[in-house]
């Protein structure tokens, strides 16, 4: 089942903490995070979903304004570029 596929010891420390950093840089390994199934049976509203946070992303850097909390933060290269501690950020609602 995909819950015991997800919650797998085998594969997380602490598979029943709520943990994103474990699906940062490389993620998880293959088939260990298989949120809409596969094959056959695989979700029907797949792409439905990934639509609908494209149009909430979207809709987020429409409305507001980003502002970077620590502007000259040290980039790290890792094989992406990532922001040191992280990208923190402040919101404002664009006026108008």
């Amino acid at each position: 089942s995909l819950n015991s596929t997800h919650k797998s010891g085998q594969y997380f420390s602490e598979p029943e903490r709520f943990d994103p950093s474990r699906y940062e840089g490389g993620g998880p390994p293959p088939y260990t995070f298989v949120p809409f199934g596969g094959g056959p049976r695989i979700c029907l509203v797949k792409e439905y979903a990934q639509l609908e946070i494209l149009v909430f992303m979207h809709h987020l850097v429409e409305r507001f304004r980003f502002q970077k909390l620590i502007p000259d933060e040290k980039i790290v290269v890792d094989p992406m570029l990532i922001p040191a501690k992280g990208l923190l950020v402040r919101l404002f609602p664009h006026k108008g």
